[in-house]
């Protein structure tokens, strides 16, 4: 799912590239031992689970695209 984060560091709304690579930068350091699992899956939840990213996600599909690419690299779901 990794790859479905990178693509979407390239998308053309703000807070779904924001985020995207914040995933990314985080899944790279619990990747480098820089985390454990239990911070890593926290921290990985609260990216989506943020109210902000519901006040500023104006498309539901890439929404939903960016929840599932984040809870599958960080195997919450």
């Amino acid at each position: 799912m990794r790859e479905a984060l990178q693509e979407l560091v390239n998308h053309d709304k703000k807070w779904v590239s924001k985020r995207a690579q914040m995933a990314l930068t985080i899944a790279e350091q619990y990747d480098g031992g820089g985390l454990d699992e239990f911070d890593y899956q926290e921290i990985m939840r609260r990216l989506v689970e943020d109210g902000s990213l519901d006040r500023e996600a104006d498309d539901l599909d890439t929404k939903a695209q960016l929840i599932n690419a984040i809870y599958i690299t960080a195997e919450i779901i």
